[in-house]
């Protein structure tokens, strides 16, 4: 059930994350468009330059997770969104008088991700915080509120996305520099709503433990739980097949059409419109109490969309299975966070959440620099078909597995099997 009127610090959290989402859709064209666009790169540069917002990842993920755990996850979250903000006014600065090189595009890149790196468990962990009403305990906080946050965090990322990439398509018209101001400023007033949010609900605990054990206890609780385990493990085929394939192969396929900016921009917008209403259906209709039978699903679903765009869509087309694709993304994105808010323990939640966030996008660098390989010696529809192929095996398994598939919520905060 939808909240009747959202709660102040929750309304707060959302403007925060919807302006760090409409940075992220602006980033999400501007960054590959100025890759093909300004500065021509084939795609197994254009695969370089998509990872290296990805493999900082690999790296910094875990320590941002641990630090979100030691402090305030408000404050880690305000400082990361400033971070981004300069790396965004620099390369603007940059652009003004000549155009990016390889290495400097890359070296932003990098940026960018070690900023997002510790921007992301610190930003999810503040859904708890944000899903308890002012009287709430400890122990009252309900398995149907916490994925009624998630689903409306869900909802300001693609409505923020999308406002962003509705920006991002004028790329054409306005150039790159006003583009990249537009997400200084969204970011520097993100961080104004987080920092503000530094005394709202109860501060994480500090811990005695050194660093490298914090890391190895987040690790230690994923494996002790074999649906967080099956979900982490999924998470990461979803980002080396699917989003690999998604951030390399999808330019290649618009600027194949020789529509410019504003239709790769459609493109993006398609598939935003499909998490929005995936979303919206979501906050509508709830979540229901078997969420990993619904991922194991839209698995199965974003492998009949490979394989359909595998054989060459019209534009239109396209567009339409953009949208479709979204919506299965927001639906699988959704259920899986919501599994993991409800399934972490509070001491180790944000560090279990930067596994997640780990497995998903360090994954996606790596399928980003496979799909740049592959569609530079291949078609980028054969790359299609092929992550379509794997995503049908890797159905099966998890299937078979059955961790996911027979997880089912009970009331409060309760769930089986373990």
């Amino acid at each position: 059930m939808v909240f009747p009127a959202l709660a102040a610090r929750l309304r707060t959290f959302l403007l925060g994350y919807s302006g760090t989402s409409l940075a992220t859709g602006l980033q999400v064209i501007l960054l590959p468009w100025i890759a093909v666009s300004l500065m021509d790169l084939p795609a197994l540069q254009l695969g370089w330059v998509q990872a290296s917002v990805l493999l900082p990842n690999l790296v910094f993920l875990l320590f941002g997770g641990a630090l979100a755990d030691r402090f305030d996850s408000a404050r880690v979250a305000a400082l990361s969104c400033i971070g981004l903000a300069l790396c965004h006014a620099l390369l603007a600065i940059w652009l003004l008088e000549r155009v990016p090189t390889l290495l400097l595009l890359l070296a932003y890149g990098v940026s960018l991700g070690v900023c997002t790196a510790f921007l992301q468990p610190a930003r999810d962990n503040l859904v708890q915080r944000c899903a308890r009403k002012p009287g709430d305990g400890a122990g009252k906080l309900s398995e149907a509120r916490v994925q009624n946050t998630v689903t409306w965090m869900m909802l300001a990322q693609y409505g923020g996305q999308a406002v962003g990439m509705l920006l991002a398509s004028r790329f054409d018209h306005w150039g790159a520099e006003p583009l990249l101001m537009i997400q200084v400023c969204t970011l520097g007033f993100a961080a104004l709503f987080f920092f503000s949010m530094r005394h709202s609900g109860p501060t994480p605990q500090q811990v005695s433990q050194k660093l490298p054990s914090a890391l190895l206890e987040g690790f230690a609780e994923v494996r002790n739980s074999r649906a967080i385990l099956e979900l982490v493990l999924l998470v990461g085929f979803n980002g080396l097949v699917h989003i690999g394939v998604f951030l390399v192969v999808l330019p290649l396929m618009a600027d194949s059409y020789d529509r410019g900016a504003s239709y790769y921009a459609t493109l993006q917008i398609a598939f935003v419109v499909g998490t929005v209403i995936a979303t919206v259906a979501m906050l509508r209709r709830g979540q229901g109490n078997q969420p990993g039978r619904g991922v194991l699903m839209c698995l199965l679903y974003s492998a009949a969309l490979l394989i359909a765009i595998s054989f060459g869509p019209t534009p239109f087309g396209l567009m339409l299975l953009c949208a479709c694709w979204g919506a299965v993304a927001a639906a699988s994105a959704g259920l899986g966070r919501a599994i993991v808010q409800l399934l972490a323990p509070e001491q180790v939640r944000s560090r279990i959440i930067s596994i997640y966030q780990l497995s998903l996008f360090g994954s996606a660098a790596i399928g980003a620099l496979a799909a740049g390989v592959i569609s530079e010696f291949s078609a980028p529809l054969t790359t299609l078909l092929w992550a379509g192929i794997f995503s049908l095996v890797a159905f099966a398994l998890a299937w078979y597995s059955g961790a996911l598939r027979r997880l089912k919520f009970h009331g409060d905060m309760t769930s089986t099997p373990k």
